[in-house]
């Protein structure tokens, strides 16, 4: 019932990046201005630290950080997407789960704004690779399936306990700095802690979109197999928690 009412979601989606820049002189460009900065900044800093060519460590970088922002907005924001959304809940019959999807078009459109970056970066470097876009759109599907995932769980438990978005906030900026974004996996292998990323499926989630974006080629099997069971086990966990919490989604407003 809900994906019927796409309009509805896709407009309320819509209207949220609008408000979040409203009366803001140059709009959603402050995302690209704000990405910017940080590749600038620690872009330079790490790609020295590390030893990594700039035309290779700079895309891989910013590509990284655009797919983690798009995580993190869809296991810490997404806690409050029901809260948000109070009034039209209590107002209007819809089904809940439009506010669900709500907050999945405002993340995919914030994630979208974020690669118009990487291509830019593509361009400037001259290493741009369409058929590497192609290739990653299997990945990017599975990536925006556990996004949703993370969202109705998210919401429900946030509606509940409204100190998960901050629980979670603190637990994913430790999560960050042990995931391969800001430094590649051949880091870690020459140092001998692979298991960082072996057993943290974001790294799977990260790499399937990234890997195809910035190199052209797909990520072995047993990548997107990780990423597939990570998914799997996300909905199994969400399935249950809106079964549960559904009917008492108005009451814990």
């Amino acid at each position: 019932m809900a994906l019927k009412l796409w309009r509805v979601w896709t407009f309320l989606g819509l209207q949220d990046i609008k408000a979040r820049f409203r009366r803001s002189f140059i709009g959603p460009l402050w995302i690209l201005l704000n990405l910017g900065f940080f590749v600038g900044g620690a872009g330079f800093v790490y790609g020295v630290m590390f030893g990594q060519p700039m035309a290779e460590f700079l895309p891989f970088l910013i590509t990284g950080f655009v797919i983690w922002g798009f995580l993190l907005s869809s296991l810490v924001e997404a806690g409050t997407a029901f809260v948000i959304s109070e009034g039209y809940i209590k107002q209007f019959s819809y089904p809940k789960q439009i506010y669900l999807l709500r907050a999945l078009v405002s993340y995919s459109i914030n994630m979208a704004i974020g690669f118009v970056a990487v291509v830019i970066l593509q361009i400037v470097f001259r290493n741009i690779g369409f058929s590497g876009w192609l290739m990653a759109l299997p990945g990017m599907a599975v990536l925006i399936v556990a996004a949703l995932g993370h969202i109705v769980i998210s919401a429900y438990v946030g509606t509940k306990f409204r100190d998960l978005p901050f629980a979670l906030g603190g637990v994913l900026q430790v999560v960050f700095f042990v995931t391969p974004i800001m430094f590649p996996i051949d880091v870690l292998r020459a140092k001998g802690i692979d298991f960082v990323y072996k057993y943290n499926p974001l790294y799977y989630l990260i790499d399937i979109v990234r890997r195809p974006i910035l190199e052209g080629s797909l990520p072995p099997f047993e990548n997107y197999a990780m990423a597939a069971l990570y998914v799997l086990l996300v909905w199994v966990v969400a399935a249950a928690i809106a079964r549960r919490l559904d009917n008492r989604v108005v009451f814990l407003l």
